[in-house]
């Protein structure tokens, strides 16, 4: 190893960056509420979702009849997408410390939009 004195930096550098990229979306991990409101189309709502976080990863709460999947990135920046029956519904927006929102859009059999705000259990 000692040959190679510049790969034992270069792992040593891939090592500690990846805890931090984790450390920093872990702000934005816990349970959240976002609730959609409808502004066009056919449906009705308000519709309330419990979503979880764990690693700048976004997933359904367990039990909420809803498949939610997408990414937060450590700027808050949040793109992702909410599957329930035929509908499909893509979400973008930005979180902060305990709260966000963003605009969503239904693709499905009554399409339709609007904006939704979340806020992070305490």
């Amino acid at each position: 190893m000692s040959s190679h004195p510049n790969f034992a930096a270069l792992w040593l550098s891939i090592a500690c960056a990846v805890p931090f990229q984790a450390a920093a979306q872990a702000g934005f991990d816990g349970q959240w509420s976002v609730t959609a409101i409808v502004e066009d189309g056919g449906c009705t709502g308000p519709y309330q979702y419990p979503i979880v976080i764990r690693d700048g990863v976004v997933d359904d709460a367990s039990g909420s009849g809803a498949d939610a999947s997408g990414r937060v990135r450590k700027d808050g920046r949040l793109v992702g997408s909410i599957k329930s029956g035929l509908a499909d519904i893509a979400v973008e927006g930005r979180l902060r410390t305990a709260a966000g929102g963003g605009r969503w859009n239904l693709f499905g059999p009554i399409p339709c939009r609007g904006r939704w705000t979340a806020s992070k259990a305490a």
